[in-house]
C-alpha cells in the first residue's frame, strides 16, 4: 500500500530525470514563435497611436501655412527639392512621421469664403489622410482585416489678417530752428497726444478634432482644440455646439462622447465653436464627425 503511494511522485522524479536538452529546445521552439507574434502586436499598438498624432500634427501643421498661403498648394505634383512651392504640402510631408505616408492627392485644402480671401474671421481648412501598415495580423482584425491602415486628421485656422492702424494720418515732424527748451517739451507733448489708440479686433474664431476609435463606430469620443486668435484683447467666452443637441462651455471642454449614429444627416454630427471678445463674436466654420 505505501509503495502505491509514493509512485505518483516517483514517477514524476523519474520523468524529470529522464528530459533531455534536445527536449527543452523543441519546446522553446514551439513557444518562441507566439511570444514573438505578442511582442510584435504590442509593438504594433505603440506605432498606431504615433501614426494616428503624426497625422493630426501633419494636418496642424499644413493649416497653419495655409493661413499664410492658401493657394500655394498643387495636389498633382509633391514637394520640390527647395521646398519654394507647394509649400502646404512641404510643411504636411515633413511633420508626417511613425511610418505613415502622405501623398499630395490625401491632402484637401478649402477656404470660407470660397476664394480665401484676407479678413477677419475668414478660414482655411486641411484635411489630411495618412496610409500606414500593419506589422502583425492580430491588430487587423481591429481594423476589418486590412493591414494598411488609413487615418485622417483635420484642422481649422483663421486666416492671417494683419490689424489695420486706424489713428488717421501718421504725424511728420517740423524742424525747429534751435534747440530751446520750450520747443523740445512742445515737440513732447504733441508725440504723445497723437499716439494711435489701442484698438480691439473681433476674435478668430478655430479649432482642431480628433476622433476616437478609428472606425467611427459608435461609440464615438471626439476631443478639440482650440486655436482661435484675439488681437490686442483676449477671448472672454467659448461656446461649443457639438451636433447631438448639447453645448459645452470652456476653452478646454474635455471630450465629448456621440453614443449613436445622426439619423438626421448620415450619421454625421457638426462641432462649431463661437468666441466672443469685448469687441463681439465669431462662429467657426463646422468639422463633421462621422459616427456609424
Amino acid at each position: 500500500m505505501l509503495s502505491t503511494l509514493r509512485s505518483p511522485r516517483a514517477a514524476l522524479h523519474r520523468h524529470l530525470s529522464s528530459r533531455t536538452r534536445g527536449q527543452s529546445l523543441v519546446e522553446f521552439a514551439l513557444i518562441l514563435p507566439v511570444f514573438m507574434l505578442f511582442f510584435a502586436a504590442i509593438l504594433d499598438l505603440g506605432r498606431i497611436a504615433s501614426a494616428q498624432i503624426a497625422v493630426t500634427n501633419a494636418a496642424r501643421e499644413g493649416a497653419f501655412q495655409a493661413a499664410q498661403t492658401p493657394t500655394d498648394f498643387d495636389s498633382t505634383t509633391g514637394c520640390p527639392a527647395d521646398g519654394e512651392t507647394n509649400v502646404i504640402y512641404c510643411r504636411i510631408k515633413l511633420e508626417s512621421s511613425g511610418g505613415v505616408s502622405v501623398a499630395p492627392t490625401d491632402v484637401d485644402v478649402s477656404c470660407s469664403p470660397a476664394d480665401c480671401a484676407t479678413g477677419i474671421g475668414n478660414t482655411v481648412t486641411v484635411r489630411v489622410r495618412g496610409h500606414f501598415s500593419l506589422l502583425t495580423p492580430l491588430m487587423a482584425v481591429l481594423f476589418g482585416g486590412n493591414q494598411n491602415v488609413t487615418f485622417t486628421g483635420s484642422a481649422v485656422v483663421n486666416r492671417e489678417t494683419l490689424p489695420v492702424w486706424t489713428g488717421g494720418v501718421a504725424p511728420t515732424a517740423s524742424p525747429s530752428p534751435s534747440p530751446s527748451p520750450s520747443t523740445s517739451a512742445s515737440a513732447s507733448a504733441s508725440a504723445s497726444a497723437s499716439a494711435p489708440p489701442v484698438t480691439c479686433f473681433e476674435p478668430s474664431a478655430g479649432f482642431t478634432v480628433t476622433t476616437t476609435p478609428k472606425s467611427n463606430r459608435a461609440p464615438v469620443v471626439a476631443t478639440v482644440v482650440d486655436t482661435s486668435t484675439s488681437i490686442n484683447c483676449g477671448i472672454s467666452s467659448w461656446f461649443w455646439t457639438w451636433g447631438d443637441g448639447t453645448t459645452a462651455l470652456g476653452q478646454v471642454p474635455g471630450p465629448h462622447t456621440y453614443v449613436a449614429k445622426n439619423p438626421n444627416d448620415s450619421g454625421f454630427y457638426e462641432i462649431t465653436l463661437k468666441v466672443t471678445n469685448a469687441a463681439g463674436s465669431k462662429t467657426s466654420g463646422a468639422i463633421q464627425v462621422q459616427v456609424k
